[in-house]
């Protein structure tokens, strides 16, 4: 007697391991993603505002740079391969493993003489509408030296770091003459679970020192928040009285 064998079940098998293939290669597409993105966070992170950008670095060679008014030009670099991941509105293509969709971003701005003016990084993964989920500019500015305009100033000089009122998106600026650790601080990015299954619960798993620090509240730091606010006032009132 003869045994019959389950040919039909062959192309299943078949479509099973394309499937099962497939699945490896996003998988290890995405971890390749993970790898670049981390080296561009830190190679903005040691960017220096006013010297050239080095070009040596392999995450700034062959930038396109794009004219901008009163400053120069400006350009953007991203760990993915299509830049157009983060335009307004998102237009995010359909998952296709058990993670979403994520990226990374820096933005550079320069003068005419190649220096650099200010850098951006931004992290998102779609969820915030027009607003990246996790946003750093640098760039001089003396408003975040001064409690009087900036009550977190009180506490971390050059340093801010708020939430979004419509959206929740969380941003940071900062200086780069405020002290290193601050900086250090701000670039504080861990992207493990935008690459995991179970995906981040909060942008603290994002950014923990910032999500901390966008929860500042003066009243928690009553003395100095006294001191400054006294101060303050009599600074308004002088700018009044003249």
């Amino acid at each position: 007697m003869s045994i019959k064998t389950l040919r039909p079940a062959r192309p299943f098998i078949g479509l099973a391991l394309i499937l099962v293939a497939a699945y490896l290669t996003l998988s290890l597409y995405g971890f390749i993603q993970l790898r670049h993105a981390r080296r561009l966070i830190v190679a903005v992170e040691e960017l220096q505002i006013g010297a050239p950008i080095p070009t040596a670095r392999s995450e700034f060679r062959n930038l396109n740079c794009r004219p901008d008014w009163g400053v120069g030009c400006h350009t953007a670099v991203s760990n993915l391969p299509f830049v157009d991941f983060f335009a307004v509105p998102r237009r995010l293509p359909p998952k296709l493993t058990l993670t979403n969709w994520w990226g990374v971003i820096a933005r550079i701005g320069f003068d005419s003489d190649g220096n650099v003016l200010w850098k951006g990084l931004g992290i998102d993964d779609g969820k915030y509408h027009q607003d990246l989920a996790v946003s750093i500019l640098v760039q001089k500015n003396a408003r975040l030296f001064d409690p009087c305009e900036v009550w977190s100033a009180a506490k971390h000089p050059g340093y801010v770091s708020y939430r979004a009122r419509r959206t929740g998106a969380l941003a940071v600026e900062i200086s780069p003459d405020t002290n290193r650790d601050l900086v250090h601080r701000a670039f504080d990015v861990r992207l493990e679970c935008l690459n995991s299954i179970r995906g981040c619960k909060t942008l603290g798993d994002i950014a923990p020192a910032a999500w901390q620090d966008s929860d500042y509240r003066p009243e928690d730091y009553q003395q100095t928040y006294q001191q400054w606010s006294d101060s303050c006032r009599e600074q308004w009132s002088g700018h009044n009285g003249k």
